[in-house]
């Protein structure tokens, strides 16, 4: 019997998210509503103007205001910092739920792209048009055009398991890359169909259901979006942003299991990126050493990803072996089971958890603890 490991492989109700998600809904409705960053003139006087019905649709819907928040198309322009996209994104949303207050409410400065996953609709306008009034299920584009919020096609496809494969990013900070074989995750289908991706994904979503039911239930809750970086042979790249929670960058690789250990790590990834909205996790997060899954040095929080993505995928690799499914690769679960040693050993010796990182961190010694006795027992 392996040991339980809080926040890493979930134990609800002692770890559940829900609280931490709330917190982070809350920090983002602060930005939205009381925006931080300092704004050019022209633009902080459009947001003035804006504010007030922002306000208002928060104190009559919240709900509605909240459920808009929880998607990354809204959340990652308004944690990266891009007034110009999130609140277009926000009001398009509350449009598509009627949360608008009677008369609409018009946004002054310029919109290039409006993304609904609900919808399956990205509309990008080649030229940026300036002055759009949002009301309950409609929106007046320009003085000719009325756009009526209907279903679409080719902006977003529904996943099985939740959530949408995305047409389109609205994250300001997609191109922002510290991988050393990376340029950035730009949105691409490669030479696949959105259905081809679609299929591979829900297969991959699908051994998580069967294996760690209780982790594809945290999948279905924090994965709202998944953003297509191409293919590139065995290689599987993928990526995820602490401003961008609920989504992930992802490529596509032919083998079943590698999505599956690529989905797994970027949820893992996003769970660790929530929690530390409301907690560093480690005091010496920037302290850097050598990492299990890395050729460069890497900061201290930066094992404790690798680590806490690949605890999970040890589970199911374990579970796979334990049930004889025939898609069991030994050499890979050995392979997983000395990155998590590795990066555990240096967590062991330089972590300096904060009190919610110590729940964490003790949980991931004892699990990965457990797994190496019994693989070299």
């Amino acid at each position: 019997m392996l040991p339980s490991a809080p926040f890493t492989v979930p134990a609800p109700p002692v770890d559940s998210l829900t609280s931490y998600r709330g917190r982070h809904l809350k920090i983002v409705a602060r930005i939205l509503l009381d925006w931080p960053s300092p704004l050019p003139g022209w633009l902080a006087r459009t947001y003035q103007q804006v504010r007030p019905a922002l306000a208002e649709c928060f104190r009559a819907s919240p709900g509605a205001f909240y459920s808009a928040l929880s998607l990354p198309t809204v959340a990652a322009p308004a944690c990266g910092a891009d007034l110009l996209a999130a609140v277009p994104q926000l009001l398009v949303e509350l449009a598509r739920q009627r949360a608008l207050p009677e008369g609409g409410v018009f946004w002054g400065a310029p919109v290039s792209r409006l993304v609904v996953p609900a919808l399956a609709v990205a509309r990008r306008f080649e030229s940026p048009r300036v002055g759009m009034l949002f009301g309950n299920g409609v929106v007046t584009v320009s003085p000719t055009e009325e756009w009526v919020l209907a279903p679409g096609e080719g902006g977003a496809w529904p996943l099985a398991e939740g959530g949408w494969l995305l047409g389109a990013d609205t994250n300001p900070l997609a191109m922002m890359e510290l991988h050393p074989d990376k340029s950035g995750n730009a949105l691409d289908f490669g030479q696949a169909t959105p259905a081809e991706w679609v299929a591979s994904i829900d297969r991959a979503r699908a051994r998580v259901a069967r294996y760690l039911p209780a982790l594809a239930a945290e999948h279905r809750t924090l994965l709202a979006g998944i953003v297509p970086v191409g293919q590139h042979g065995e290689k599987s790249l993928s990526a995820s942003y602490k401003e961008a929670i609920g989504l992930a960058y992802l490529s596509l690789h032919p083998s079943s299991l590698t999505m599956t250990e690529a989905l797994v790590h970027e949820v893992q990834h996003t769970k660790a990126n929530l929690l530390s909205w409301s907690d560093p996790l480690v005091e010496n997060s920037d302290e850097r050493y050598p990492s299990p899954v890395r050729p460069d040095p890497r900061p201290l929080w930066g094992v404790l990803l690798a680590v806490h993505a690949f605890l999970p995928v040890a589970l199911i690799h374990r579970a796979m072996y334990q049930s004889g499914d025939p898609e069991h690769d030994p050499g890979r679960y050995r392979e997983v089971l000395q990155v998590n040693h590795d990066g555990m050993e240096v967590l062991r010796a330089h972590a300096r958890p904060t009190p919610l990182g110590r729940q964490l961190v003790d949980g991931m010694d004892a699990l990965e603890a457990a797994f190496w006795a019994e693989a070299n027992g």
